[in-house]
């Protein structure tokens, strides 16, 4: 969630090269600072808290993929804040880079 944090907050100053290196950094998000800027711009709330995310990680089910030997975090999270409407900000795990945001946009209740 961290990751979705900094992002939002990189959009929400208008520093869009900070927020495109949290980014895949192409696809949906952008291939570069300003194809960001103009994805941001077509998404105008920037604002809000989260209010949840999904799926759902819990003890038991951290516990179980450790048993299997897999990785005990998801490989997507989806972020939901909530402001003046509602932005969903989808994070991918990569393997040697990290939390990488690749989708976000406003959207309705």
């Amino acid at each position: 969630m961290a990751v979705a944090e900094r992002f939002l907050g990189h959009l929400q100053q208008d520093h869009y090269a900070e927020a495109w290196a949290l980014t895949l950094q192409g696809g949906y998000t952008g291939a570069t600072p300003q194809a960001l800027q103009a994805v941001a711009a077509r998404h105008s709330c920037r604002s809000g808290r989260v209010v949840g995310a999904s799926p759902l990680q819990t003890h038991g089910n951290r516990l179980r993929r450790a048993l299997r030997g897999q990785r005990v975090d998801m490989d997507e999270v989806r972020v939901e804040f909530e402001g003046t409407c509602l932005l969903g900000v989808r994070l991918r795990w990569f393997p040697g880079h990290g939390w990488r945001v690749v989708y976000f946009a406003s959207h309705a209740g």
